[in-house]
Parts: C-alpha cells; structure tokens; sequence
C-alpha cells in the first residue's frame, strides 16, 4: 500500500501524562506513521509537551486568544486547522471530534477523507460546567443562553463533516442519536487507544527506586487525575488499610497524585509514563477505582504491565474483560479490600490473573484503531 498523507488534528501536543485528553490523537498519530504513512499533527500552539514520535511532524498552530477560555473556542483552532491541511492529504483525522467544523469539504472538488472520534458530548460538558452556578443576571442569563445554543450548533457541524464518527461508548453513541440524529450508519464502535508504556526497571530495581524491600507485596493505585478524590484513591487507601494487618510489611504505590503520609503508602506523585512505568513494575495487584463511572485507561495500562488488575463496579471497558481482571462487588473499600486480600494472599491466582492482562489489553493498540480507520477509508485515499 502506498504511503498517504494524513494529518491528524489534537487538542494539544504531545502530552507529558500518559491520561491526557490529547494522548489518543498522538497515539493514532504514531501507528499511523509506523505503517509508512506521511503523518502531520496539527494542535493549538501553547506550553510545550514531549517530543513529537518517531516520523511524526507537529505543528503547532497559532491561536488569537479573543476571551480566553470561551467556550467557542474550540471552534475557532478548527478552522484555523482547517486551512493548514496539507493540500495533497487524502485523510485526516480528528481527535475528539469538538466544535465547529474543519471546512474541507468546499476547499476543493476532491477533498480528503475526514474522521473523527468522538470522546463526549460538548453540550452535556457545557451543561455539566453550569451546574450549580447560578447566573448572575438576566445578561448572564443571556449569555449562557445563547453560548450553549452556539455550542451546539458548532457541535452539530463538527459531527456532520466526517465520513465516519467513532465512539468508544454506546452510551454516547445513543446521546449522538438522540441530540443530534446523527445516521447510525456513520457510527462506528472502537476502543481507547492505549499504548504500550515504556519498559520500566526488573522489579527488584523499581522496589529499590521507592524505598520498598523486596520481599513484600506491593499494591499499585494509578490515579486517572492529579484530583486523587476523583480518581478514587482515597477508596483504595482505605481498602489497602483494611488489609495491612494481615499482611506484614505491604505497600500500597499511589502513582499519579498526592497523597497523604501514612504507614505503607508510597507516593509518587509525578503524571509521566515513566513514573507509572516504575510504580506498576514493583507491584503485584493493581486497584482501579475511580469515583466517576465509566472507562479508566489506568486499568489497560496495569493489564499491558502484567499485573493483577482489580477494577471498581463503577469502571466499564468497551470489550468485556472475560476475567482478565478481578471486578469488585462494588466501589465500596470493604468490597475492594476483600478482593485485594484474595489476590495478595494467594500468589498464584494474582499471576495466573496477570497472565490473562496482556492478551485482552493488546485490543487496545493504537494499531487496532488503524485498523479499523483503514475499514473505512475507501481505497482511492490509500
């Protein structure tokens, strides 16, 4: 197959942590260049990240900042995207799918193919942000009147651009049909891409980095967000102290977010792939319990690790697991404790659950995504 030209539009450059809005675009972004194509990434220009990856050109885009933080924002980058495509793309992808469209499809008689994946609904975000802050007026009123009615009307034109809308929920799928009557025919199911993390230090050497022997079991909490209420943490200390005492010298690893100091909790607090990297390297169980509902990309990660995943009943994966990771009962510490017990007192069930990790979260490779966005680009774009 001939190499295309595809340019990929972000919200952001390469994100320094692993869990940013911005780290799927540039995840399809590098398997799309590793299977030859020419690959480009356009993103609002702002504070620096990492280092684009391997055969993959960021440009960042210059953004006139005319209210900061409006919520039209958005739309003003895409058009501005919009006409730094390449003319001689053949694809372009757009990840999340946002406000406002990227006006490709007037620009010339052939334009390229458009996709986007869709992570939420930029109205029910606008609505969500609103909530239980009362207006100040009848001209705040006013305002929010009509920005919500302008979001939606530039999340309706983002939506109708692309020749195929993914959506890694069905949930949302479902939201897109009813707000907006999208054409199920332009829907498509797809997964998170979650990239492998860089190869972390044998175990004997992370335990050494943070302080740990190396002859006791260790638990790891990677949290989703610096916000360690939000990511669930304090549910997972509380189930890790519920199981202190029947298990000399354990350590729980909170990766991610601050925490507290107490007896057998080692913190390290640093959003990088290399700090998640080495806190699931030492461990043997890893617990994902995040206060919000829905997929937590921290639980893919621990399971490409190898390690014994614990997950909370509010997290759901778009593939069923099929006993690739252990589901408490419930989000309560008690139920999370009672699982974390069976695994740290039974070695082998936590290696024999390890082992199931890998196999599932390989569907999760950037490349399946590829995949599925080569399903559905005719070939004349190939």
């Amino acid at each position: 197959m001939a190499p295309r030209t595809v340019d990929v539009v972000a919200v952001g450059p390469p994100p320094i942590d692993p869990y940013a809005t911005a780290a799927t675009a540039w995840a399809i972004a590098r398997s799309l260049a590793e299977r030859g194509d020419r690959v480009r990434v356009l993103y609002p220009e702002g504070p620096p990240g990492l280092p684009p990856p391997p055969d993959v050109v960021g440009t960042a885009v210059p953004l006139p900042l005319r209210r900061p933080g409006a919520a039209l924002e958005p739309a003003e980058f895409a058009a501005l995207a919009g006409r730094r495509v390449r003319p001689d793309a053949t694809l372009v992808v757009r990840d999340p799918s946002g406000l406002g469209p990227l006006g490709l499809s007037g620009r010339r008689s052939e334009g390229p193919i458009v996709v986007s994946f869709v992570r939420g609904l930029e109205l029910h975000a606008f609505d969500r942000e609103r909530t239980g802050r009362p207006p100040a007026g009848f001209a705040d009123r006013l305002d929010t009147w009509r920005d919500r009615r302008a979001v939606r009307r530039l999340e309706r034109a983002a939506l109708a651009e692309p020749a195929a809308l993914f959506s890694d929920d069905p949930e949302l799928t479902k939201a897109l049909t009813n707000e907006y009557g999208i054409d199920a025919r332009l829907l498509r199911p797809t997964v998170p891409p979650v990239p492998r993390l860089p190869p972390g230090p044998p175990r004997a050497k992370a335990r050494e980095t943070l302080g740990i022997p190396p002859d006791v079991p260790v638990v790891a909490a990677p949290s989703a967000s610096e916000d360690a209420e939000a990511a669930g943490i304090s549910r997972v200390r509380e189930a890790f102290r519920r199981i202190r005492s029947l298990f000399p010298g354990v350590r729980l690893v909170v990766a991610g977010a601050a925490t507290p100091v107490e007896p057998g909790v080692v913190g390290v607090p640093s959003r990088d792939a290399e700090t998640l990297a080495l806190a699931l390297s030492a461990a043997d169980v890893a617990v994902v319990a995040p206060s919000r509902t829905g997929f937590d990309v921290g639980s893919v990660y621990a399971m490409h690790a190898g390690v014994a995943t614990i997950v909370g009943a509010g997290v759901h994966f778009p593939i069923p697991p099929d006993g690739a990771v252990r589901v408490a009962a419930s989000d309560d510490s008690g139920d999370l404790a009672s699982a974390l017990a069976e695994l740290v007192a039974d070695p082998a069930a936590a290696r024999d659950l390890a082992g199931r990790g890998p196999p599932y979260a390989a569907a999760y490779l950037p490349e399946r995504v590829a995949d599925q966005i080569d399903a559905v680009v005719p070939s004349a774009a190939r």
